[in-house]
């Protein structure tokens, strides 16, 4: 079978699953067997897959036979070409395009891309998830250029509703934003060794801010100031062999705990072992900057801001001598 006659074998899902009757103009029941979607969360698409914005897992024609009936990609390779053209006989050896039914939730790398724009639209129309961010001094600028969105997602055993921070187009992290809940984060695969806002170690600010979590990220954001977060603090050999900018100066400022500590210190060995300029900031004696932002701004942002004024008048200063 030539490969053009795959493609447009392709294009009849959405005729497949109206027949099976779903609506593909509507969010439908994600069909992923691992997947218990109590709250409809896949949609049709026309590239001819459907995606779930729930467990992101996307499917073609090939694959909704092979679930929705229940049999192996062969057996759903020659249905197709049964209900659609064809004959069977003519078959060659499976393509790629069928995978094996154990690989449905791996398939592919995933992009979360449509989500993002959906999840945006989302948090646009959740007063609470709103008010979420307000009360954690989360600016309406910062919100729109890190495109923070918001998504309920249904698992097994639980629900969990969250603000989605895009890590890159393939990964993201949830913040939960009901406090009754135990489960405080999730972050698809890949989201917890990714740094956040990475584009912040090569820009030409003479500075950058290196934070623990993504919402200490997004709080120097919200007072105008350039920083990253390392998303966990055993991505500190992650920043360390990155590509980044070392003229630039390092403010530390991450969490006045154990493991913040322990990775500060491992931080400033780097720095004086490389000649890289630095500086620490307690984040006004809080927790993280994210509490310093919330329990008080003012310091917050004026503290933050005279040490950053400081390193660009040095710099200025070295300019000028040059």
């Amino acid at each position: 079978m030539e490969q053009y006659e795959i493609d447009n074998l392709l294009t009849n899902l959405q005729n497949y699953l109206e027949k099976r009757g779903y609506d593909t103009s509507r969010f439908m029941n994600c069909i992923n067997p691992n997947h218990t979607d109590n709250k409809p969360s896949m949609k049709y698409f026309k590239d001819n897959k459907v995606y779930c914005f729930g467990c992101g897992a996307s499917y073609d024609l090939f694959d909704c036979i092979s679930i929705l009936e229940n049999v192996n990609n062969k057996e759903a390779f020659k249905r197709a070409i049964e209900y659609y053209g064809g004959s069977a006989t003519k078959l060659k050896p499976i393509t790629q395009q069928t995978k094996r039914k154990e690989d449905y939730v791996q398939k592919t790398e995933r992009s979360y891309e449509k989500a993002f724009q959906i999840w945006k639209e989302n948090l646009k129309r959740q007063q609470r998830a709103r008010q979420y961010l307000t009360d954690r001094g989360i600016t309406l600028k910062t919100i729109q250029k890190f495109n923070l969105g918001f998504n309920t997602f249904n698992f097994k055993d639980y629900s969990f509703s969250g603000i989605i921070i895009p890590i890159n187009s393939s990964c993201f992290t949830a913040r939960n934003i009901d406090k009754t809940s135990e489960n405080r984060y999730y972050k698809t695969k890949g989201s917890h060794i990714e740094i956040f806002n990475a584009n912040a170690l090569t820009n030409d600010l003479p500075y950058c801010v290196i934070t623990e979590g993504e919402f200490d990220c997004l709080s120097f954001d919200s007072v105008g100031v350039n920083s990253i977060a390392l998303c966990s603090v055993s991505n500190t050999n992650k920043f360390i062999n990155c590509g980044k900018s070392k003229t630039k100066t390092y403010i530390l400022a991450l969490d006045n705990d154990e493991a913040g500590q322990k990775a500060t210190s491992t931080l400033i060995d780097y720095f004086k072992e490389n000649n890289i300029n630095y500086c620490v900031f307690d984040n006004c004696g809080y927790k993280d900057a994210n509490q310093a932002l919330v329990e008080d701004k003012e310091l917050f942002s004026k503290s933050i801001k005279d040490i950053v004024k400081g390193i660009e008048k040095e710099k200025e200063k070295q300019n000028f001598e040059m």
